[in-house]
């Protein structure tokens, strides 16, 4: 299948001056390919760092990922091509999952490309090693094929294959590879309609039965947590009333239910997610909403915006007053009123 559509009048201007990639781009964008490909812990040479696609091209939007592709000759790592290509994958996901790198609202994605690949013809390709384009995009049509719509979507599927159940940041894996499509596809709508290679990606997967996964895998976890609550609320109350002080264990099993992290940044760094900060020491400076803290020795306060507060304990546990954790927080609250240490 080959399809052409019209495209914009000029490259992206937030990347381009004409056909000069900008200086500091240019740097910036081998700086972090760089870190990609030790990222990927293998041993052979890097040919070329080039980035492609809507942003190499003149079908570009606001919601084009920029994307970056460190090229090796795949066989030099392995015989087995599709052990080789799964194991990229998977260093890609995680990647993306621990460096979620953006540029004016624009996604920076990474990927091993074979050197074997053929490109097809039309696409602009811009080589950031050697500062020239190996092949300048047309203004006038860009052509796709099947190749290329699968190549685009191929991470993506293998991303959600890989997602499981209980890993306690599933939740916001699929919230993020959901607003990833979305991107996607608003990319592709905006810039060329429904046959560009973004859309036609999007509905390869949608028809896959990747989406219905998603939303399914996502159900479940938010039933889990409503079910979970009940528990949860238990352990901290029985805490709060002194009747059993909470263990190390006691509080990662909390944590991990919550879907928490241990961070002193707490709400400024994970607004709306519960944290666990190691001080007794606690400022709601520019947290604009409520926040329930418990420490590890039972006293818990309703924290305010822009206060600052002081517990007897080591470490402080906190829950965002937030429509997600509001049934928590009531539960907690009708559980503990006789008895419980609230200042």
């Amino acid at each position: 299948m080959l399809k052409e559509y019209q495209t914009q009048n000029s490259l992206n201007p937030n990347l381009w001056d004409e056909f000069h990639l900008k200086k500091n781009l240019q740097e910036k964008f081998i700086q972090i390919a760089k870190h990609f490909y030790e990222f990927l812990e293998i041993s052979v040479p890097i040919l070329d760092i080039i980035l492609i696609g809507s942003n190499a091209n003149y079908n570009w939007t606001k919601y084009s990922d920029i994307d970056l592709h460190v090229v090796i000759n795949y066989l030099e790592v392995g015989d087995n091509l599709h052990l080789v290509e799964q194991y990229f994958h998977a260093k890609k996901s995680i990647w993306n999952t621990n460096y979620p790198l953006k540029y004016k609202g624009m996604n920076i994605e990474l990927y091993a490309q074979d050197s074997n690949d053929e490109l097809h013809s039309s696409v602009g390709i811009y080589s950031l090693l050697h500062k020239k384009w190996i092949r300048k995009p047309s203004a006038d049509v860009i052509s796709i094929d099947d190749s290329d719509i699968d190549h685009k979507a191929a991470p993506y599927e293998y991303e959600i294959n890989s997602l499981k159940s209980d890993d306690p940041d599933l939740d916001y894996k699929i919230k993020d590879i959901l607003q990833r499509l979305r991107n996607l596809r608003a990319t592709g709508l905006e810039a060329a309609g429904e046959y560009s290679i973004e859309n036609l990606a999007y509905k390869q997967i949608r028809n896959k039965g990747y989406l219905s996964k998603l939303k399914e895998l996502l159900h479940k976890s938010t039933y889990g947590k409503l079910e979970i609550d009940e528990s949860v609320s238990d352990s901290l109350a029985k805490h709060i009333t002194k009747e059993r002080i909470l263990t190390n264990e006691d509080w990662s099993n909390i944590i991990m239910k919550t879907n928490g992290v241990h961070d002193a940044m707490g709400q400024w760094k994970h607004p709306g997610r519960c944290t666990m900060i190691p001080s007794n020491q606690i400022t709601m400076k520019q947290v604009p909403y409520d926040v329930l803290g418990i420490d590890d020795t039972g006293h818990m306060k309703l924290m305010k915006p822009e206060q600052s507060y002081t517990f007897p304990g080591s470490k402080v546990f906190e829950i965002p007053r937030t429509p997600q954790w509001q049934t928590l927080m009531i539960q907690l609250v009708n559980k503990i009123r006789n008895g419980a240490r609230y200042v």
